[in-house]
């Protein structure tokens, strides 16, 4: 004889089951840094200008759109950084910070390659 399928929670039931696990997991808010050339020379753009992050971790990723060499670039925290540490190098690629032992609150930080520096924000939530 053949066993009948078991059966997947109906509608309702299967849509709590699912908010319950996005609700526990960690989340990563991402920030992409466009590294790109104009007539007037080298320029940085993040997106977005304002991340709102939390709870689980940040992370930027550097893309360089000018050229295949790798470049240095450096995020610093005029008013202080939410982790209170040194500066973020990132050399190529990414880089990743728990939010775990961050400070919450509205953070303006600077992008520096090539030369030339933005400043976008960050907010962190209470609670993270």
């Amino acid at each position: 004889k053949k066993k009948a399928p078991a059966k997947k929670p109906a509608g309702k039931e299967r849509a709590a089951t699912s908010r319950t696990a996005a609700v526990q997991s960690k989340k990563t808010a991402t920030a992409t840094i466009f590294l790109y050339k104009t007539d007037g020379g080298f320029r940085v753009r993040t997106s977005p200008q304002l991340l709102m992050a939390g709870p689980g971790y940040i992370e930027w990723t550097v893309v360089n759109l000018a050229s295949d060499e790798v470049v240095d670039v450096e995020i610093t925290w005029p008013a202080g950084s939410p982790w209170g540490g040194a500066p973020i190098q990132i050399k190529n690629g990414n880089e990743r910070k728990s939010l775990a032992d961050a400070k919450a609150g509205r953070f303006k930080y600077n992008v520096t390659a090539n030369g030339y520096t933005e400043d976008p924000e960050v907010e962190i939530p209470e609670g993270h």
